[in-house]
């Protein structure tokens, strides 16, 4: 919401032709204070969101519009909340899964957490060093089969493409990975799924060694973040970086076979295994 009421002030001070060091006077602040809260910082205080709106001459749907998105950015998450459950870097990704109008998800050596079964995340789990309690596994393998619920949620779009690397160096057993396989094909057959497999003959393409996702929201002002895995967390991406990202996935469908075809291959290669 931050970043959705980043957006809307932008548009506003666009629109009015007020530039950053306009705003910043009237709130007696410096300008990264402005170019912060336009790229999703926030503003905690309804008094500067007012300046703001009044400077920028804001109609009343806009301005309600802004008002609601500032209270609904300063909002607590709810003890107890579902995304609680995760490190907090992982909180804002579980929050984003089921709120985006779309996600766009590219995967190089692994297969996506929304789409794996529980062995291979058990699997994966384990093979972190130090090696976590059997408790701990247990509870983010639930935590994670907790995340793939999203993927009922018909009135979104998750878009899926897989590098053929991530169905050959697997955690689990070749025996393990046929259900691994069959679950990917069944998630082809779902309404709201689009999924892609980059094979080897392929050869080299764009972003091939990148691991990362794009939330889009068809808000107002639509708004797009992106996700980057890193080993031991992760980095939210916004601003101008963002058509980069969806530039290079644009690259990566055009590479990865479709649908259908994606059917074809999984059905042959799990009659390999």
């Amino acid at each position: 919401m931050k970043k959705v009421l980043g957006a809307e002030l932008e548009r506003l001070r666009l629109q009015s032709a007020v530039t950053q060091e306009q705003a910043a006077q009237r709130l007696r602040c410096g300008q990264s204070k402005i170019a912060q809260a336009e790229g999703g910082s926030g503003i905690k205080a309804a008094t500067e969101l007012d300046a703001l709106l009044e400077l920028y001459g804001a109609d009343e749907n806009d301005a309600a519009y802004a008002r609601a998105l500032q209270a609904e950015s300063n909002r607590r998450t709810k003890r107890g909340a579902f995304s609680t459950r995760f490190k907090h870097h992982m909180r804002l990704l579980v929050d984003m899964e089921p709120s985006c109008n779309r996600m766009l998800s590219h995967r190089s050596m692994v297969v996506p957490g929304l789409l794996q079964t529980e062995a291979y995340m058990r699997a994966q789990f384990r093979a972190w060093r130090p090696s976590p309690t059997q408790d701990e596994i247990d509870r983010d393998t639930a935590n994670r089969l907790g995340r793939q619920r999203v993927l009922d949620n018909a009135g979104q779009t998750f878009w899926f493409i897989i590098d053929e690397a991530a169905l050959r160096r697997t955690p689990i057993s070749p025996k393990e990975m046929k259900p691994q396989i069959i679950r990917l094909v069944e998630v082809i057959d779902r309404p709201n799924v689009e999924l892609q497999i980059v094979p080897f003959e392929v050869g080299y393409y764009m972003g091939q060694e990148h691991d990362y996702t794009v939330f889009e929201y068809d808000t107002r002002t639509p708004v797009s973040i992106v996700y980057l895995e890193t080993h031991d967390g992760g980095e939210y991406v916004g601003g101008n970086k963002i058509s980069r990202y969806l530039e290079l996935f644009d690259q990566q469908k055009a590479a990865a076979i479709g649908q259908e075809r994606a059917r074809r291959f999984l059905l042959d290669f799990v009659a390999d295994l």
